[in-house]
């Protein structure tokens, strides 16, 4: 079992793994990591790409993006090896350990944040140090790891409201929440006269940051969200589960939202707009009387983005040619290509600024209204998520403390020093 800097490795972080729906796996190639030039012709130089499921779904585009590559740059050779997700955390743990990582990898924010942690990927700001104005700015940092970048942003989701106009009307709303304080408002409205519930949340790691509440210090090395407004934040959410606001099961994880959406029992749903089809799948009716809009803000104004990225091994012996693949596949054209054929948002501005993003403000259609939308927003989204190794273990213990509060009375205040002191432990293990 491999071992990071200063303990041992932890879970992967679920929550931002896939941005679209599994895309099944599989399609792996037949060069193996660490082969080197090992296959190529005479003078030809190797350099080996790992992606997560995206075979054989988008064999075409990423084969067409690696033959245009080859065309532009003579006596390069990219063989692509597409990794099912169930394996990625092991593979790519185990070959950063043995130093047989792929010249150029697709890896998620967590993922990216252990092999930085390891030393097993390269400093981007140093290969290509022109690439971050071609970038979001608050996308650009989903690849930095204290303070240094190791990856370029790739395709990613933020969040937007999908919305029952039926439901809110009932109520007596003519407009979707514009703050989170209205949607709870409408919430409450709603309970009362359907019984049924607007606005819900589960977990609070991603809530905090949007009122200006860090989650660890600036040094990287401690708790920052032990202040009196978080503790009135988990005050705030207790007062509204015991008014019946909260549903139990979307706090325990025994309820889906899609499904509880289709079935008009949730108002609202906070999503990134490439799921929004699956209520149409689930009921059609539904589908018809919902609507998109803008996603609640807290007071810093931004939203959370999941972020899919591209990183070169340190250990590459082809980093100038393998750096240049990176920028290629995350260039504005291809990822304009990609957003085409799959939901997905790009990470260079210029990208999103095709009319395929921009011609969807009018649409009847939630799924189109909300990509044009989500879009928008992309100049104030931010990777929300601790830059620290150890995030996924992080934000479940403030969760749990947080769900404490909520289903069994624990002191907001306890709780969240009680969340302080293990996040503390956690950040100097």
């Amino acid at each position: 079992m491999l071992l990071l800097k200063k303990g041992k490795w932890l879970v992967m972080l679920l929550a931002l793994v896939m941005l679209v729906s599994a895309c099944g796996g599989g399609g792996e190639g037949s060069s193996k990591p660490g082969d080197g030039d090992k296959g190529a012709a005479a003078g030809e130089k190797k350099i080996t790409f790992w992606t997560i499921s995206l075979s054989p779904t988008f064999d075409d585009y990423i084969n067409g993006v690696i033959k245009a590559f080859e065309e532009q740059n003579p006596g390069v050779k990219v063989e692509w090896q597409d990794i099912p997700f169930d394996n990625v955390e092991q593979r790519t743990l185990t070959a950063a350990a043995s130093g047989q990582l792929a010249d150029v990898l697709n890896l998620n924010t967590d993922y990216l944040k252990k092999l930085s942690a390891l030393g097993a990927v390269a400093n981007i700001d140093e290969l290509l140090p022109d690439a971050k104005k071609d970038f979001f700015e608050g996308v650009w940092t989903s690849g930095q790891f204290e303070g240094v970048t190791y990856a370029l942003p790739w395709y990613l989701s933020n969040a937007v409201i999908l919305y029952n106009k039926e439901l809110l009307a009932k109520a007596g709303f003519d407009h979707p929440p514009a703050t989170e304080e209205e949607a709870w408002e409408m919430s409450a409205a709603i309970k009362e006269v359907t019984g049924f519930y607007g606005h819900s949340i589960k977990d609070i790691h991603l809530y905090l940051p949007r009122y200006g509440i860090n989650i660890v210090s600036d040094d990287f090395k401690s708790a920052a969200f032990n202040k009196p407004e978080t503790v009135e934040i988990f005050k705030k959410f207790k007062e509204r589960y015991d008014a019946g606001l909260i549903p139990e099961e979307i706090l325990l994880g025994q309820a889906k939202i899609p499904e509880w959406y289709a079935q008009e029992k949730l108002a609202f749903w906070q999503t990134g707009p490439q799921l929004f089809r699956q209520i149409n799948d689930l009921s059609p009716e539904v589908y018809n009387k919902s609507a998109a809009a803008t996603n609640l803000v807290g007071s810093t104004g931004q939203s959370h983005v999941a972020i899919m990225n591209i990183a070169v091994s340190e250990k590459s012996k082809h980093k100038e040619e393998a750096a240049k693949f990176a920028q290629f596949i995350t260039n504005a054209e291809n990822q304009l290509a990609f957003a085409k054929i799959v939901a997905i948002l790009p990470s260079v501005k210029e990208a999103a600024k095709d009319p395929f993003f921009t011609e969807g403000e009018n649409s009847e259609d939630p799924a189109e209204r909300g990509r044009f939308l989500a879009a928008q927003q992309l100049e104030k989204s931010v990777d929300m998520l601790a830059p620290v190794e150890n995030v996924s273990q992080i934000n479940k213990t403030i969760n749990e403390e947080f769900h404490r509060v909520l289903l069994e009375g624990k002191d907001p205040a306890q709780a969240v020093a009680d969340a302080e002191a293990e996040v503390n432990r956690l950040l100097n293990q």
